[in-house]
């Protein structure tokens, strides 16, 4: 079980505010600490967050509400703006640098973000306020927590940019009992990711979005609206396949699902005949079914997603889960049909062709990005999974932009 405490700073007496409710996270709805930037020479450098109380158990990951970040126009994609320190006592443990475009982009945008950056972290927005006459967005930072560090306090540092980052509140996610072996119920999945979660084998997100569709039905104002949804997943799902090479025979799926979900009458229906026929489209994602070792791979995958851009191998996740490497590479292949380095590189190849084709950024900075060293492997890896170069995207992006 996950306990979420608050985190305790200095909060100035007045300042911007966000009021919600979410059951969730416990928001205090106070006035938020602003660093300096453009417009406030003489704001803080600084921040230091201790946890309210102290919980047993293994701190999993701590998240950061506030505006990130104000006056961003001036900056360059991958620069350092803020940065955010773990420390034991007056020891630095880990810092993460928040950096442009990846951790962090202009508050005044009124674009929803939902990512994970691939190194630990990841970006949600949870809505907006009013700061000196204009709206900015406000977003939950969340970075994870690694086994082996032990974390009393935080200190979250401007780097002397033009930005100005606003913290509301900082949460700190305590595992405080050891965790339940079921799957997680969180949605979050859009449809542009669908089609990567099934070219890369990610069952796991797989099933978040199965959730999610299943939600989304049952909430619908009437039946055909359900049926549309259905088939709008279901269409998605089954081009993904074809992608992969499935037979031709997937054609017929989608004038199926549209017969079969005409001869039922409630959302519940609907909601059922949809995931029983994704379900059939993807088994070859199920592999090892549910018994206990498809936890182990379900947490695997899960590591994976948040980190795929740092430097991590199967032989550090099977040494996280407990298990041999060996026995964990044969758990891995059969559950997903691929070995761990072939489903690590494809995973940041669509993540690195969502960037180029949503940002048009830089081929080198896409490909630094997420996780590759050498711009000549990125190139051919991404050409030949794809069967167009990063560039050749990245033309069409810009263009299409302009």
């Amino acid at each position: 079980m996950i306990e979420v405490q608050p985190g305790q700073f200095k909060r100035p007496t007045e300042g911007p505010t966000w009021n919600c409710e979410c059951p969730h996270l416990p928001f205090q709805n106070l006035p938020g600490w602003i660093s300096r930037g453009r417009g406030n020479k003489a704001g803080p450098t600084h921040l230091e967050i201790a946890p309210a109380t102290t919980v047993g158990g293994l701190l999993k990951k701590v998240s950061l509400l506030g505006i990130f970040a104000l006056n961003c126009d001036s900056e360059v994609f991958g620069a350092p703006g803020a940065c955010l320190q773990f420390l034991e006592g007056e020891t630095p443990v880990r810092t993460v640098e928040l950096t442009y475009g990846r951790h962090y982009v202009d508050a005044g945008e009124s674009t929803s973000l939902r990512r994970s950056v691939g190194d630990g972290t990841g970006i949600e927005t949870m809505g907006a306020t009013e700061w000196h006459g204009s709206e900015a967005r406000v977003d939950l930072l969340s970075i994870d927590v690694e086994a082996s560090e032990t974390i009393t306090r935080l200190r979250f540092c401007d780097l002397g940019t033009e930005a100005s980052f606003v913290v509301f509140d900082v949460f700190f996610h305590f595992e405080s009992t050891p965790q339940c072996p079921f799957r997680s119920k969180g949605g979050g999945v859009s449809l542009g990711e669908l089609g990567s979660i099934i070219r890369v084998g990610d069952r796991v997100r797989l099933g978040s979005a199965m959730d999610q569709l299943e939600r989304g039905i049952l909430r619908a104002q009437d039946i055909d609206e359900a049926r549309g949804e259905a088939l709008t997943f279901i269409a998605i799902v089954t081009a993904a396949t074809l992608e992969m090479g499935a037979s031709r025979a997937m054609h017929r799926v989608q004038l199926d699902a549209a017969r079969r979900l005409l001869g039922v009458t409630t959302l519940g229906d609907v909601a059922r005949e949809a995931k029983s026929i994704v379900g059939q489209v993807t088994a070859s994602l199920n592999g090892a079914g549910d018994g206990p070792s498809s936890y182990l791979i379900d947490r695997s995958l899960a590591i994976v997603a948040r980190n795929f851009a740092r430097e991590i191998s199967d032989v550090d996740i099977a040494a996280e889960l407990g298990l041999s490497t060996s026995h964990f590479r044969f758990l891995f292949k059969e559950a997903t049909g691929q070995p761990f380095h072939k489903y690590l590189v494809g995973m940041r190849l669509e993540r690195a062709r969502e960037m180029l084709v949503d940002h048009a950024l830089p081929v080198t900075e896409v490909a630094e990005a997420v996780g590759f060293s050498g711009l000549s492997h990125f190139s051919r890896a991404f050409t030949q999974r794809f069967g167009v170069s990063p560039s050749q995207i990245r033309k069409v992006a810009a263009r299409n932009s302009a």
